[in-house]
């Protein structure tokens, strides 16, 4: 478990109470829960304590003290229950450790920089504001300006497929490192390339069955996460699945085979207007028989 980072949820807590953009404050009260949680504590245990000045370290007590004993007590075998599941996750991501030395070689070169990391550093740089932010922006939706400079970095897919396999090459990444370093905290540079992505997979239009089913896993992954996110951006993502569908509902609907009415009129129509094509070619364009042509052309002539 990790201190509770007071300065980091000092800026976050500003950005909630003052951010330009409900998108924005929400966003920001997501990153804080995440920094509490990472402490062992409810966002409003953390915020106190913002107020509070500190106490010296001989002084701190933790509040978890004497827990697992409490739990023994109530549950025998608790605490070998709880080692047994510790030794299991150590086993899984010592496993896991040996895989990722296989595919990269070496441990150094899991956390060397990689090319499109170097990019974005460059472009984000002039728009550093401490240490892990750009000016006006914490989380969420990147600013005009880091738009701009995410641009400059290198171009942003422009399929919903391409920026779902761009924002999971991303995950794996700061996965493979915090098998590595499980306290690990990818730069802001990251953060920022992947709020971008998240906010094209929310709005960008894709009327295609790719298009769906990438955004249907988009929606799967925003469910597996262990924070919400607020009602704006979810509201988007809707707006933007029911466009889809309606897209692809009317597309299906015009290519569905007319009613033997309908070719019929179809064929009067196009013997009407353009009586020198084949009877063929009119049977190929309505979807009947050449035969049918010819009855209708008949009867027309007649």
């Amino acid at each position: 478990m990790m201190a509770l980072d007071m300065d980091k949820l000092r800026k976050v807590k500003a950005l909630m109470d003052g951010g330009k953009t409900s998108g924005e404050r929400a966003a920001a009260r997501a990153k804080a829960e995440t920094i509490a949680q990472r402490a062992g504590l409810s966002l409003k245990a953390a915020l106190s304590r913002l107020d509070k000045p500190a106490q010296p370290q001989a002084q701190q007590v933790n509040p978890f003290t004497g827990f697992a004993d409490y739990m023994e007590a109530k549950e025998p075998g608790w605490k070998a229950e709880q080692a047994r599941r510790r030794a299991e996750r150590e086993a899984k991501r010592l496993a896991r450790c040996d895989e990722l030395l296989a595919e990269y070689g070496s441990r150094e070169a899991v956390f060397a920089a990689t090319d499109r990391e170097k990019r974005l550093h460059r472009a984000l740089g002039p728009l550093r504001e401490g240490t892990d932010s750009y000016k006006g922006w914490i989380a969420g939706d990147p600013t005009p300006a880091m738009w701009e400079a995410l641009r400059r970095a290198y171009p942003l897919p422009d399929t919903v497929a391409g920026i779902w396999a761009e924002y999971n090459a991303w995950e794996k990444l700061v996965s493979d490192r915090i098998a590595f370093e499980p306290y690990y905290d990818p730069p802001p540079y990251i953060r920022a390339r992947q709020a971008a992505l998240e906010r094209h997979m929310d709005r960008l239009p894709a009327p295609t069955i790719e298009g769906m089913r990438a955004r249907l896993e988009w929606m799967a992954h925003l469910n597996a996460r262990d924070f919400s996110r607020n009602v704006q951006e979810d509201e988007a993502l809707l707006a933007t699945l029911r466009a889809d569908f309606e897209a692809i509902a009317a597309s299906v609907q015009s290519e569905r085979p007319q009613r033997p009415a309908g070719r019929a009129a179809a064929v009067r129509a196009m013997l009407a207007t353009e009586p020198g094509l084949s009877d063929r070619e009119i049977a190929r364009r309505v979807g009947c028989s050449p035969q049918t042509v010819g009855n209708w052309r008949r009867r027309m002539a007649a």
